[in-house]
C-alpha cells in the first residue's frame, strides 16, 4: 500500500498552507484565517488571559504525584518542574503499573521523543490513601521520534498492555515547532512517515521497541486518534480519520503480533453507509470530523459498540462485532462531538455515555451553535433504545435524542444532514454539566477561580482560543468521571443515582515551569490538561505543558482497583481435530487472590462437560464459558464437541481467558481505562484450532 511521507524537507509553502487548511477540521477551528484562527488565538483579546499563568486551586482534591517528564527516573530525581519536557505532551493511557504520554513535539532541550513510559505502580497498587504521601511516578524510557513534523497525538494500549499504538500526524508546524535537533541516540524510535498509526512494543517497558506503520495513501493528516479491541479472538485498531469525503471516517486495522503486521479490512462514514442513495459522501470541511472512538464490549449484551464522536455528525453508536461489517446502532444529535465514553458499567441498571462538546472558540463563524462564551458540554446521555437493535428485535438503528444546546429556541443546529434519515423523538441528553454558560457568567461565580476572581484587571468575557475548552474524560465503575479541562484543570463529577451530573471537586493546580518550555502556540499556562484517567481511586492527569500529575480525590476510596497478579494459561488436548470430536480444556490459574475466569470458544461449538456455565454472545459468533468456583492455584477443566454435522473444514479461534474477581461489577463493558472492577482480557491466550469437517 502507498505510503505518504511527510518530512521536513517536504514541508513546502504549498504544502503546509494545505496541512494547516486541513487542521483546522481536525482542530475544530474556522476555516478562514487558517493557520491565524488557531495558532495566534492567544493574541486576540481574550485569548492571552491565562498565558503564563500559574493556577493553585482545588476543592476535594489533593496532587499526590507530580512527574514533569524532563527526564528518565523517578519524580525526585529527573521530574521537577524547574527540569521539564520543552514541547507538547498529549495523551495518557495507563495499564496496571505503566503509564504511556504520546508527545506532541520535544524541542532541542530533549529532543526526539514521541512517547514517554512511566511507572505508576505505587500509585495503582497503593491500598490507603496514607501510601499515596510517599508514592512517586517513575519515568522509565522515552521512545523517539524520527519525524520532527510529526505529532504523536495520541496513544492506546492493548488489552495486556504488552503493545502501545500511536496516531501520529504532521501537525508541528501548525505551533511552529518543527525546528528540532534530532539526537541519534541509542533509544529506538518509530517509522518515518510523518502521517501513521505506529505499533510500538513495550513488554519491556525501559526499552520499548518499533515493530511497524501503516501509512494508507490517503492519509495526508493520518489518524487523529485510535482504540485498540478485542473481537471474535482477533486484535484490532479503530482510527479517526476525519478529512473530507471518502477519506473521512473509521479506519480499521487488524493487528498481528506474531507477525508484528497491521492489515487494512475496513472503512466506514456515516455519510457514504447511510445517506439516502444518491446522495454525495460528506464533502462539509470538517463539520462532521471523525474525531474520537471508544469501543466496549457492550455491558448487556457483550456485543462489541462503538463510540464515535463525529463532530457535527453527532455521537454514533456502531456494532462492530463484525469489523469488515460494521453497522450503526444509534445516533446523538450534537454538535462538535469531541470525545465520548460509555460507563464501563450500568449505571443503576441503565447504559449511558458521557458527550464531550469541545468549544475551541466564542467566535461568530457560520455552522456554530452557541457562541456566547460558553466552555464546552459534557452531556450524560441514556443509551437504552439501542437494545432492541442488539436483540434483533428492530433493523433500524434509534434515534437517541438531540442535545439541549440544539433545541433551545432560536438556535439552527450547524448541520442536519447527518440526522436526515431519523425521525426526530423529542429526547434530549439526562443531564449536562458546563464550566462557563456564557460571557455573562463571571469568574466569581464559577468554583475554581477566586485568584481571577480577585484580580481586577481578569474579567471573563468570553475566550477566542481553547484556554478553557473541554477535552478527553474517563468513567470508573462506580461512576465517578474525571474530566480533562484544559486550564480549568482536572474536574470530577458524579453520575448520580437518578443518572445525573454532579460534579464533586476539582483541581486547579498547576507547576511551575520555565515559560519557554510549555507549548506557547497554545497556551504557557499551567495546569493545561489533556486529558484524566481514573485508576484505584486516583486520576492520572496528563498536562500538555507540565506533564503528569496524580490527584487523589476526598471522596473517592484508594486500594479497591489494585491489579491481580496471575498467571493463566490454556491447555488443550489437540489444536487439530476432526468434526464431532471431543476436546479437553485445561486453564491453569497460579494467583495471589481467588479470581473467577472464563473462555471463549466458537458459537457452534458445544460445552458437552466440567463445572462450568455457559453463555452466547448476543450475536451468536462466540459463546462465554464460566469456571463454576474461584480459582486460586488451580485448574479449570471443561469438554468442548465440535458440532457432527460440520461439512468445511477450517479454523476457529478459541480464547481469549478472561478473569476478574469474585463479584465483578457487571459481565460485559470497559471503557477508556482497563480496570479490575470487571473482567480481563489475558490478552496473546487466543488459540487457533482447526477442524477436519466431514465429507457428505
Amino acid at each position: 500500500m502507498p505510503r505518504d511521507t511527510l518530512s521536513d524537507d517536504t514541508l513546502t509553502r504549498t504544502t503546509r498552507r494545505a496541512v494547516l487548511t486541513a487542521a483546522a477540521g481536525a482542530l475544530g477551528v474556522s476555516a478562514v484565517g487558517v493557520a491565524s484562527g488557531h495558532k495566534y488565538t492567544t493574541d486576540g483579546p481574550h485569548g492571552d488571559q491565562f498565558d503564563g499563568n500559574r493556577a493553585d486551586a482545588a476543592a476535594n482534591t489533593d496532587v499526590v504525584g507530580y512527574h514533569s517528564l524532563g527526564g528518565i527516573g523517578s519524580a525526585s530525581m529527573a521530574g521537577s518542574s524547574d527540569e521539564p519536557h520543552y514541547g507538547g505532551l498529549t495523551e495518557l493511557r495507563l495499564h496496571d503499573d505503566i503509564a504511556v504520554v504520546s508527545v506532541f513535539s520535544s524541542r532541542d532541550e530533549t529532543p526526539g521523543r514521541g512517547m514517554a513510559v512511566l511507572d505508576i505502580g505505587q500509585f495503582t497498587r497503593a491500598e490507603s490513601r496514607a501510601e499515596l504521601e510517599s508514592a512517586e511516578l517513575n519515568v522509565l524510557s522515552f521512545f523517539g521520534n524520527r519525524n520532527d513534523g510529526a505529532a504523536c497525538m495520541d496513544v492506546k494500549l492493548s488489552d495486556d498492555g504488552q503493545y502501545a499504538f500511536i496516531s501520529k500526524q504532521p501537525f508541528t508546524a501548525l505551533f511552529d515547532e518543527t525546528e528540532l535537533d534530532l539526537e541519534d541516540d541509542d533509544a529506538d524510535s518509530g517509522g518515518a512517515d510523518g502521517a501513521a498509526l505506529e505499533v510500538v512494543d513495550i513488554s519491556d517497558p525501559g526499552n520499548p521497541e518499533f515493530v511497524t506503520q501503516s501509512s494508507l495513501s490517503v492519509w495526508t493528516l493520518g489518524p487523529h486518534n485510535a482504540w485498540y479491541h478485542q473481537i471474535g479472538g482477533g486484535e484490532y485498531v479503530f482510527t479517526t480519520h476525519g478529512e473530507d469525503g471518502v477519506t473521512g471516517g473509521i479506519n480499521v486495522f487488524e493487528f498481528d503480533r506474531e507477525a508484528g503486521t497491521l492489515e487494512f479490512v475496513n472503512w466506514w462514514n456515516y455519510s457514504a453507509e447511510l445517506a439516502q442513495p444518491g446522495t454525495e459522501t460528506d464533502t462539509d470541511g470538517g463539520e462532521a470530523y471523525a474525531h474520537d472512538i471508544v469501543v466496549q464490549d457492550d455491558p448487556r449484551f457483550g456485543t462489541p459498540v462503538a463510540y464515535l464522536a463525529n463532530w457535527n455528525a453527532g455521537t454514533r453508536l456502531l456494532d462492530v462485532s463484525d469489523p469488515e461489517d460494521i453497522e450503526e446502532l444509534g445516533v446523538f444529535e450534537q454538535d462538535r462531538a469531541h470525545h465520548t465514553v460509555p460507563a464501563p458499567t450500568l449505571q443503576n441498571g441503565s447504559r449511558v455515555f458521557v458527550a464531550g462538546h469541545e468549544n475551541p472558540s466564542s467566535h461568530e463563524s457560520e455552522g456554530h451553535v452557541r457562541t456566547d462564551g460558553e466552555s464546552g458540554h459534557y452531556y450524560l446521555v441514556d443509551a437504552d433504545p439501542i437494545d432492541d437493535v442488539l436483540a434483533g428485535e428492530r433493523d433500524e438503528p434509534v434515534y437517541l435524542g438531540a442535545s439541549s444546546t440544539v433545541r433551545e429556541d432560536g438556535v439552527e443546529p450547524a448541520n442536519r444532514t447527518a440526522f436526515e434519515m431519523y425521525e426526530d423523538n423529542g429526547r434530549t441528553e439526562l443531564d449536562y454539566w458546563i464550566l462557563f454558560e456564557s460571557d455573562e457568567q463571571t469568574f466569581d461565580e464559577t468554583p475554581g477561580f477566586e485568584a481571577e476572581t480577585e484580580d481586577d484587571d481578569q474579567e471573563y468575557e468570553g475566550f477566542d482560543d481553547f484556554n478553557l475548552s473541554a477535552h478527553n474524560l474517563d468513567i470508573d465503575a462506580d461512576g465517578t468521571v474525571v474530566l480533562g479541562h484544559y486550564h480549568a484543570g482536572t474536574r470530577f463529577l458524579e453520575i448520580t443515582d437518578d443518572l445525573g451530573l454532579e460534579e464533586t471537586g476539582y483541581s486547579r493546580v498547576g507547576p511551575d515551569i520555565p515559560e519557554d518550555a510549555a507549548l506557547g502556540a497554545l497556551s504557557t499556562g499551567t495546569p493545561f490538561h489533556w486529558c484524566a484517567v481514573a485508576r484505584n481511586g486516583v486520576a492520572f492527569a496528563g498536562g500538555i505543558n507540565e506533564g503528569t500529575q496524580a490527584i487523589a480525590h476526598d471522596d473517592v476510596t484508594v486500594g479497591e482497583d489494585t491489579p491481580i497478579d496471575l498467571d493463566v494459561e490454556r491447555e488443550a488436548d489437540a489444536s487439530l481435530f476432526t468434526a464431532g470430536q471431543t476436546s479437553q480444556v485445561q486453564i491453569h490459574v497460579d494467583s495471589d487472590e481467588p479470581v473467577r475466569v472464563r473462555d471463549r470458544i466458537p458459537g457452534d461449538w458445544e460445552v458437552v462437560g466440567g463445572d462450568v456455565s455457559v453463555d452466547d454472545i448476543s450475536d451468536g459468533t462466540r459463546t462465554v464459558v464460566t469456571a463454576d468456583e474461584t480459582v486460586e492455584s488451580g485448574t479449570v477443566q471443561y469438554f468442548v464437541e465440535v458440532p457432527t454435522e460440520l461439512i468445511d473444514s477450517g479454523s476457529y479461534t478459541v480464547g481469549p481467558v478472561e478473569y476478574a474477581r469474585p463479584d465483578p461489577a457487571g459481565e460485559y463493558g470497559g471503557g477508556v481505562s482497563v480496570n479490575n472492577f470487571g473482567w480481563r482480557k489475558e490478552n496473546g491466550e487466543t488459540v487457533t484450532k482447526t477442524v477436519v469437517g466431514l465429507e457428505t
